[in-house]
């Protein structure tokens, strides 16, 4: 329960700050998180549809990368770092209505890289693999000084 909390703390400093995450992904609901790993849920809705009425491939990378930054706050970071890569392979597609299930995976957090592993999903059917790679050092150093003041 401590990890869901504290990723819950994250994902609403990601809200607060709006931007892209904010309008995109205003939707997403966290559903449980463990040390490495959390599950989140997201309906499809209009604003994520292409112009051939399926779920936009540019949505699902978006998810990949926040799915990722989420996966690394599961082991007591605060601040996530930024993205030095990006893979999504695009296995099948989502429609209207269809709820996708995220579950992402910090693979390994080191002192300079976090590799993190993302998988979509609608019931049985994967949707969308990703990879993410972010930059972590200087988000240790955040982290630490939180700690400092009590932030944390």
């Amino acid at each position: 329960m401590a990890a869901l909390n504290h990723v819950k703390k994250v994902w609403i400093n990601f809200l607060n700050h709006g931007g892209f995450d904010a309008h995109a992904l205003s939707g997403l609901k966290l559903v449980s998180a463990s040390k490495g790993s959390c599950l989140c849920e997201l309906d499809v809705a209009p604003q994520h549809m292409n112009r051939l009425g399926g779920c936009h491939g540019g949505l699902l990378s978006t998810i990949v990368d926040v799915g990722g930054s989420l996966a690394i706050a599961t082991k007591d970071m605060h601040s996530t770092g930024v993205s030095t890569d990006l893979n999504v392979s695009f296995v099948s597609g989502a429609k209207l209505g269809d709820k996708l299930s995220i579950n992402s995976r910090c693979d390994r957090v080191g002192g300079t890289l976090a590799y993190t592993t993302v998988e979509i999903s609608v019931g049985d059917q994967v949707i969308a693999l990703g990879r993410h790679t972010k930059y972590v050092r200087l988000a240790h150093k955040a982290n630490k000084e939180m700690k400092l003041d009590g932030q944390a």
